[in-house]
């Protein structure tokens, strides 16, 4: 691994806490944030920091070659839903790149991307790269462990989640008594957790899991503290992630807050019979 690395980040602290660590590794820090998404608060932890707009695929490569990095992250969410906002203007590299794919799935989209970087000498990393002790081990990782009846909410749920995750939808069930109550698709973890509680009131399981075809480059499953109390709030009494892909943003006290709000959180490896 070379000693800098560029962070491409979009919302959330997934970025924040990947520079963090970075930093403390002895790496140069250059994050290139996405205006409107990211957080400027991971300035801090960066050697050199500055905004682009979503779309500016050639200034974004410009930057980064300016900037020497051989290697880079993309960490924070940014969801399809700029391919449906007119106030973003798409440059001459990104429309070429979109007008060859034949879908907009992440995998397509990012994987150019990861593709037209790869060209000018930029290395995509694995998410995750710096962050191996976030992810979340399998087992039951708060003091109470799913009852029997979670147990099989859990069961329905990967399935579920992972063929919707396969198909490129969503990464997020919601299940009650077997029941699959709300599906994620562009809105989002919390809001369709939210929309479970109001279908299906109190006692629902949330799964989460990657697809069975993961590029562990970007999209890795993630999860903070904002979901735990959007959780505690829907009623939600269990949280199923996939262990070994999912991030666990704040990890200490994620569990920590878990605990106190008296919710189950395991990490679940799917079979893959």
């Amino acid at each position: 691994m070379s000693d800098s690395c560029a962070i491409i980040a979009g919302s959330g602290s997934f970025p924040l806490q990947v520079a963090q660590e970075a930093k403390r590794q002895g790496l140069r820090v250059v994050v290139i944030g996405l205006k409107g998404w990211a957080d400027a608060a991971v300035a801090r932890h960066a050697d050199s920091y500055e905004e682009l707009s979503v779309g500016q695929l050639a200034t974004l490569i410009q930057r980064l070659k300016t900037h020497q990095v051989r290697q880079a992250i993309m960490a924070g969410k940014v969801t399809k839903g700029v391919l449906f906002d007119s106030r973003v203007q798409l440059d001459g590299e990104t429309l070429g790149l979109l007008s060859r794919l034949k879908d907009f799935s992440v995998n397509s989209l990012l994987g150019a991307i990861a593709q037209r970087l790869a060209r000018d000498g930029i290395t995509l990393l694995d998410s995750s790269t710096f962050l191996g002790e976030a992810l979340c081990p399998e087992g039951a990782l708060t003091q109470r462990a799913p009852t029997d009846e979670e147990q099989e909410d859990i069961r329905v749920g990967v399935a579920a989640a992972r063929q919707i995750a396969s198909l490129d939808i969503g990464q997020t069930v919601v299940v009650k008594r077997k029941v699959v109550v709300a599906v994620e698709a562009m809105e989002g973890t919390d809001a369709v957790i939210q929309r479970a509680g109001q279908v299906a009131g109190p006692g629902c399981v949330m799964v989460k899991m990657a697809s069975p075809q993961q590029d562990r480059r970007f999209d890795l499953p993630v999860l903070g503290p904002q979901t735990i109390a959007v959780a505690k709030a829907a009623g939600v009494r269990c949280l199923a992630v996939e262990a070994r892909s999912t991030v666990l943003l704040d990890k200490a006290s994620l569990i920590e807050q878990a605990d106190a709000a008296g919710l189950a959180l395991v990490g679940v490896v799917p079979s893959t019979g």
